[in-house]
C-alpha cells in the first residue's frame, strides 16, 4: 500500500500573536514547519508529500524543504478558504492509496504513534489518534457553570489522522458540498457515517496555537530530535 503524507500549512494562525504566520515561527534557525515534516518523514517512509500552501508562501516553503534534503516526491496543493478545503486540494494531487494529514505544527508526535496510526488504519481504513480528557470539563453560559460534563468516553483528537484516501476525499467533498463544519478530517469521516479508530497519542504531540506554546517547544526538542 502507498501512503502520502499530507501537511496543510494555509492557515493564517489567528489566535497566535506576531507578523509572521506559526508555522514558519523560527525555532534554533529553523520554521516549526521544519521541524514537522522532519519528525514525520523521520518516523516513517512516506511515498510522497504534498504541502497545502498560499501562493506567496511558495518561494519560502522551496528553502524549506531544500533544507529538509528530501528523498521522495513532494508538491504543492493550493491553499483553501479552510483547513478543509486545503486538505481536499491536497488529496486531489494525491498518487496514493492512503493519505496521512498532519498539523504543520505539530511537531512532538512520537515514532510510536504515527506507527501505530498508520497501522490501525490499514486495518480499518479510517484512524486517529488522540488523548482522554484528564481535566474536569464544565459547560458554562455566560462564564456561569451549567453542569459539569462527564470525561468518560472524552478524548482530544490530535494528529496524525490517516484514511483511505478515497474516503476522506469523498467525506470532505460530501461534507462540503452541504455545507458542513468541519474542525478535523475525522468530523467529515463522521458525517459521512464511516467509523473512525482511535488510538493513544502521545502528551507531548502538542498543537502550537498560542505564542506561549513556543516555551514549551525546547522542552520537547531535544526528546523527539535526538531519539533513536
Amino acid at each position: 500500500m502507498s501512503i502520502s503524507l499530507i501537511i496543510p500549512a494555509a492557515g493564517v494562525g489567528k489566535r497566535f500573536s506576531g507578523n509572521i504566520k506559526k508555522q514558519f515561527t523560527e525555532i534554533d534557525g529553523k520554521p516549526l514547519i521544519y521541524w514537522t515534516i522532519k519528525r514525520l518523514i523521520t518516523a516513517y517512509s512516506f511515498d510522497e508529500l504534498i504541502i497545502g500552501l498560499n501562493q506567496d508562501d511558495i518561494k519560502f516553503m522551496d528553502n524549506v524543504t531544500a533544507d529538509l534534503n528530501l528523498d521522495i516526491p513532494h508538491i504543492y496543493a493550493a491553499g483553501g478558504k479552510e483547513r478543509a478545503n486545503t486538505v481536499l486540494n491536497c488529496l486531489l494531487k494525491s498518487n496514493c492509496s492512503f493519505a496521512v494529514v498532519h498539523d504543520s505544527v505539530r511537531p512532538f508526535v512520537s515514532s510510536h504513534v504515527i506507527k501505530n496510526t498508520i497501522d490501525k488504519a490499514y486495518q480499518t481504513n479510517a484512524a486517529i489518534c488522540g488523548i482522554p480528557v484528564r481535566d474536569t470539563v464544565k459547560k458554562i453560559n455566560v462564564n456561569i457553570i451549567e453542569n459539569t460534563v462527564s470525561r468518560d468516553n472524552l478524548f482530544l483528537a490530535h494528529t496524525p489522522q490517516v484514511f483511505k484516501k478515497d474516503i476522506i476525499l469523498n467525506s470532505i467533498q460530501t461534507a462540503l458540498e452541504n455545507n458542513i463544519t468541519i474542525t478535523d478530517e475525522a468530523s467529515a469521516c463522521e458525517y459521512a457515517g464511516i467509523p473512525v479508530e482511535v488510538v493513544l497519542s502521545n502528551y507531548e504531540n502538542i498543537k502550537v496555537t498560542y505564542i506561549e506554546d513556543i516555551n514549551l517547544i525546547q522542552l520537547f526538542k531535544a526528546k523527539y530530535f535526538f531519539e533513536g
